[in-house]
């Protein structure tokens, strides 16, 4: 049975006119049966045990300034080629070919970054150039990064690229539509080279772990396959990288290290609790909750650091509003609940975006509008 019959009996079906379309046809091409083809995921390393990095996929590195996401990219590209570092292990025995796209760093830090941090962790007579690919694109325009990096993965065809930062590949990262071409290109790149691409970008100042900077960092999170966060751990002299979102397997807490006398990772005993205060206070301690309007704060909420009743809160600020832009609502639920720290509204908001309340999107004019969920 050919596709055109085999559309022609699906409509039949349904008990609809047999009108077949060249949309349609095109939109059958991507239908999924129970004995549809669909190959195993093929993942380049593991971290700790949990399979990562996809093929034909992306992934986000993220974090704050100063958080380690560089050391930890180093130690990617490492692995690649000396099989394991730390935690990271490369699961197939051949080497990986890797391309690191840099937007942010000199030329010079480029190159140091290369030869004394990832060669000196190879341990290698001869760094292996043939399987690096390496551009600093710092003082190319954003359209010329874009292009060059399309045309850059199509000819070397690499098993990862690792762009940093992919917040230079636009000239807004809160152009909503922007944001999106540039994600679907890369996941179209991903898929058609048959490799990974992983983004880095850095975090918002809201300390939440999911709020990357920018409608990109919003886009990101929906498209990628799985997101790490890099930290610094308190007050320590160490780092992690923690495997915080996967669309298959849970996440954990990941590698903890520290930098020794010759600028190079290696593994931290650490004691993660030493930041568990600061990470759930934003730094300046738990919220005293007798200030805050006790007609939105719900008694039994067992997140004593966000006791809000979420749905009632939203509701009050939106009144008979459909949408809000994000600065207006941000006024308006401050002031209803009398929350005096910006930093502390954006942890609440961020939770309300998980628990489905509200939902971002950009609006006219390039703003970024929220709209009120109705409950699930």
């Amino acid at each position: 049975m050919d596709k055109m019959d085999s559309i022609d009996e699906a409509i039949q079906q349904a008990g609809q006119p047999a009108d077949i379309t060249p949309e349609l046809i095109k939109l059958d091409s991507d239908r999924i049966t129970s004995d549809s083809d669909a190959p195993e995921e093929v993942f380049l390393y593991k971290m700790c045990g949990t399979p990562c990095f996809p093929r034909g996929d992306l992934t986000t590195v993220t974090g704050p300034a100063k958080s380690g996401k560089t050391y930890y990219i180093s130690m990617l590209m490492a692995c690649a080629v000396g099989h394991e570092v730390l935690g990271l292990e490369r699961i197939r025995e051949e080497p990986l070919k890797v391309m690191w796209y840099d937007t942010e760093q000199s030329r010079y830090t480029t190159k140091r970054i290369l030869t004394d941090r990832v060669g000196k962790m190879l341990d290698q007579t001869t760094f292996p150039d043939e399987l690096f690919y390496v551009f600093n694109v710092r003082n190319r325009t954003t359209e010329e990064r874009l292009e060059y990096l399309t045309q850059a993965i199509e000819t070397y065809k690499p098993d990862i690229c690792i762009i940093d930062g992919i917040a230079d590949l636009l000239d807004d990262i809160n152009n909503g539509p922007k944001s999106l071409e540039v994600m679907m290109r890369l996941l179209a790149l991903a898929a058609e080279q048959h490799c990974n691409i992983t983004n880095v970008i850095h975090l918002n100042r809201s300390g939440d772990k999911m709020n990357l900077r920018g409608w990109i960092g919003t886009v990101m999170v929906q498209k990628s396959y799985e997101v790490f966060n890099c930290d610094k751990l308190g007050k320590t002299d160490a780092f992690t990288a923690a495997l915080t979102f996967s669309r298959r397997f849970p996440k954990n807490d990941g590698l903890c290290f520290e930098i020794d006398n010759n600028g190079l990772p290696v593994a931290s005993n650490a004691n993660r609790q030493a930041n568990t205060q600061e990470a759930s206070s934003d730094g300046h301690g738990m919220p005293d909750k007798q200030s805050f309007n006790q007609e939105f704060v719900d008694s039994e909420a067992t997140d004593q650091y966000l006791p809000w009743d979420f749905r009632k809160l939203f509701d009050a600020a939106f009144d008979t509003t459909a949408m809000l832009g994000y600065d207006d609502l941000k006024q308006r639920v401050k002031t209803l609940a009398n929350i005096k720290r910006g930093t502390y509204y954006d942890k609440l908001f961020a939770e309300a975006e998980r628990r489905r309340i509200v939902h971002k999107e950009m609006i006219k004019g390039g703003r970024i509008g929220v709209m009120l969920l109705p409950p699930s």
